[in-house]
């Protein structure tokens, strides 16, 4: 080193009228009432020598103190780091290279009342993600006052440097501990090239000298850096591990829960199989008991009358076993408008079983909003339908189907009734369309 003499700190020499302008900001920028934080001792750094200042001040400060005392040694310039509790931080005179942390030259709260500087969010630092709540950053703007900006790799504005003061905008205090000390280094790889010449000059090391110290800091800071992200990989993929744990413990528990409904569900329905065995027997002698008193063939011609003379139906007669009949168009209502679903071919069995065909307005595999491929959805009609068919019934089954046409239910719907064409002038009157 060119210097090996000791260093004290000492207050910077200043003019009496830049003191009293400063004290006047200092007061300015404290609160009317209450009593104010006042502000840690700075830690100072000469080369060749330990720190002077208490290092738990503040957060991070043996590794404040370690940066800091590697900075001043390799470089050979005596070095502060300095904070303040109300974020202003006047500049301090040369012969020495002095840090500020989240802190301004000038003064950013007037009377502790109005901020004169707002915080901004700063969610990465020279590719370092910030915590999240702490990623608070002293708003980038031009002050009287203010120094040089300091931009990072990415663009965003971190700093400011003014004389041999190297301001920083971002709470670097607030950050994890193993991130602080590459945060800091970081940031005096980018703004120490701008103000450490003056002093090297004063104390005669060479620029060039000045450089290499410099190159070889950063390769340092980039050394460190792999370290921690090496580090924080780590934990992550512990971090994941346990989670994945987690999960599949989760998901052990989940299936044992549902193993157990569906172990119950099978008891249901076994359940549910020997009472429809039981209907089903029930049903099959109705049926012969229908038979002794009663002609089918004769009480099918009279329904399929009373089933022609419905006004939805356009036909009605037997096909291959079944009841085949047709009907006119069929609009249904539906929060105030009127869908035209079109015409329906419907066929019965006196066994039960139902299928809707759309012959005018299907969509895809979809005949009516409740009918999915000729198979209609009739939910806690379909006994009673069953029931009505048992019985020869065909007339009240015919009304009771046409009705289910007619009516849409969006929560059990399998095709929205959007989807069918609005009905036209005459469905506002009510009247069918003519067959």
């Amino acid at each position: 080193m060119n210097d090996t003499s000791s260093h004290t700190p000492q207050k910077p020499k200043r003019s009496r009228l830049a003191r009293s302008w400063h004290a006047l900001l200092l007061r300015a920028s404290r609160p009317l009432r209450g009593r104010d934080a006042s502000d840690p001792p700075p830690l100072w750094v000469a080369p060749g020598e330990g720190p002077q200042g208490v290092c738990d001040a503040f957060p991070h400060g043996e590794a404040i103190r370690a940066v800091i005392s590697r900075y001043a040694t390799i470089l050979d310039i005596p070095m502060s780091f300095r904070i303040a509790a109300n974020c202003y931080s006047p500049p301090a005179a040369g012969g020495a290279v002095h840090v500020h942390a989240f802190a301004l030259p000038t003064l950013p709260v007037f009377l502790g009342v109005w901020s004169r500087v707002s915080l901004v969010q700063l969610p990465t630092v020279y590719g370092i993600p910030l915590l999240e709540g702490l990623c608070r950053a002293l708003e980038p703007r031009t002050q009287f006052g203010r120094g040089v900006p300091l931009v990072d790799g990415d663009g965003r504005l971190v700093g400011e440097y003014l004389g041999t003061n190297l301001y920083c905008l971002f709470d670097l205090l607030g950050q994890e501990g193993a991130w602080v000390p590459v945060l800091l280094r970081r940031h005096l790889d980018l703004g120490l090239p701008r103000v450490v010449l003056a002093v090297a000059r004063e104390r005669g090391v060479p620029a060039h000298e000045v450089e290499d110290r410099l190159r070889l800091l950063r390769d340092e800071t980039q050394a460190l850096a792999r370290a921690c992200r090496l580090a924080h990989r780590k934990v992550t993929r512990q971090a994941y591990i346990g989670a994945c744990r987690e999960r599949l413990v989760e998901e052990i528990r989940f299936l044992e829960a549902e193993i157990a409904i569906l172990e119950e569900g099978v008891e249901e329905m076994a359940r549910r199989i020997a009472t429809d065995t039981r209907r089903l027997r029930e049903g099959r002698r109705r049926l012969r008991l229908s038979d002794e008193w009663q002609d089918p063939l004769e009480v099918v011609g009279q329904e399929l009358d009373r089933v022609r003379a419905l006004p939805e139906v356009c036909d009605a007669h037997r096909e291959d076993g079944w009841i085949r009949l047709t009907t006119g168009p069929i609009l249904a209502g539906h929060e105030g408008r009127r869908y035209s679903l079109g015409r329906f071919q419907v066929d019965l069995s006196f066994n039960g079983d139902v299928r809707v065909v759309n012959l005018t307005n299907r969509v895809g595999p979809f005949d009516h909003p409740h009918v999915h491929a000729g198979r209609p959805c009739l939910g806690g009609v379909r006994e009673g339908m069953a029931k009505l068919l048992g019985e020869f019934q065909l007339a009240a089954a015919a009304e009771v189907l046409i009705d289910f046409l007619k009516t849409v239910n969006p929560a059990e719907w399998r095709l929205p009734v959007f989807h069918w064409p609005e009905a036209g002038q005459e469905a506002e009157h009510g009247v069918l369309a003519a067959t």
